[in-house]
């Protein structure tokens, strides 16, 4: 896996925690989006504008691609956690979701953190980010 590729991946997973803060923000952007600044300053009423902000609302959260992606990414973080074994998502609660920037695998290892080998903790997060890329569609090849 490239290294681009990987770095691109942990910083998914990093955000993770945040994801639904993240999309709930953005969809109450959508749902009160601030107002269209009329330049028609006291002329009349423009006579074919509709108003229907409920079906803009629909069209515009279904179709907004920000908040598909993000949607996407928890998913995607959510079916590869079901699916790994509990090792795995030890090492994945603890490498990114804890925020324990200053603990490297090593010592997650050797602190008994992760009940696992160094090599085999690599192992099993390098296997957890392919099987991430593949669900998101990015090549990790």
């Amino acid at each position: 896996m490239r290294k681009s590729v990987q770095h691109m991946l942990e910083d998914i997973l990093r955000d993770y925690p945040k994801l639904p803060s993240y999309i709930k923000q953005r969809e109450d952007e959508l749902k009160y989006p601030t107002p269209e600044q009329d330049d028609n300053v006291g002329g009349g009423r423009a006579l074919n504008k509709l108003s229907d902000p409920v079906g803009r609302e629909v069209i515009t959260i279904n179709d907004d691609r920000w908040l598909q992606q993000l949607k996407k990414e928890r998913q995607a973080i959510d079916e590869c956690l079901d699916e790994s074994g509990v090792v795995t998502e030890k090492i994945i609660q603890e490498t990114y979701f804890k925020g324990n920037v200053g603990l490297r695998m090593v010592d997650l290892c050797d602190r008994q953190i992760i009940p696992v080998s160094t090599t085999k903790a690599y192992e099993l997060r390098n296997s957890f980010l392919v099987k991430l890329g593949k669900k998101l569609n990015v090549d990790v090849m």
